[in-house]
């Protein structure tokens, strides 16, 4: 992943949920975060990623939404009931010769 996306997303956990934010794995994030300020970082990564982001669920309380990266893929989802913020980054395997295109 392009590690200035990665600092602006653990940098926005970190800012907006201090002693909120649980890693779940090593490559996924949990924090609170009201619903607007979660959208605002999925607009805000697709714009430093150059990439438009691919809304795999909208509806009026979850926004789940996939940004392409170098190597792999950066996932947020947010959760307006829950005024939480999941990040995950995905990596494509090199061996299964896959890339991170669309």
């Amino acid at each position: 992943m392009r590690s200035l996306l990665m600092t602006i997303l653990a940098g926005t956990l970190t800012t907006a949920a201090i002693g909120g934010a649980q890693a779940q794995s090593a490559d996924t994030r949990i924090a609170s975060m009201p619903f607007g300020e979660c959208l605002s970082i999925i607009s805000e990564a697709a714009q430093e990623m150059d990439q438009e982001p691919v809304k795999l669920v909208n509806t009026n309380d979850v926004v789940t939404a996939r940004i392409q990266a170098s190597d792999g893929f950066v996932t947020v989802s947010c959760d307006r009931s829950a005024s939480k913020i999941t990040l995950t980054k995905s990596a494509v395997p090199e061996a299964a010769g896959m890339t991170a295109a669309r």
